[in-house]
C-alpha cells in the first residue's frame, strides 16, 4: 500500500519546498533587478533578455513547479513496474 502512496509523498514534498522557496522569492526579485540593472546595455543584443531578467521570479516558481511534476510523474510510473 505505501508503494502506492510514494507518488502521494513525493508531490507534496516537493510542494512543501516550493512553499519554502518562497519566502525567498523577495530576494529572487532584487537579484532579478539588479541583473536587469547590470546587463542594461547588453538587453538589445539578445531577444527577450530584458523581460526574463525582469521575470526571475516567475521563472523560478514555473521551474520549480515543473521539476515537482516531473518527480511525481517518475514516481507513478514507478508504482506501474
Amino acid at each position: 500500500m505505501s508503494k502506492y502512496l510514494t507518488p502521494l509523498w513525493v508531490f507534496a514534498g516537493g510542494q512543501l519546498l516550493l512553499l519554502i522557496l518562497w519566502i525567498f522569492i523577495p530576494a529572487i526579485g532584487e537579484a532579478g533587478s539588479t541583473l536587469a540593472a547590470a546587463t542594461a546595455e547588453h538587453a538589445s543584443t539578445f531577444w527577450g533578455w530584458s523581460w526574463a531578467s525582469n521575470s526571475l521570479k516567475i521563472l523560478v516558481v514555473v521551474v520549480g513547479e515543473l521539476f515537482v511534476l516531473y518527480a511525481t510523474f517518475k514516481a507513478i510510473l514507478a508504482t506501474k513496474s
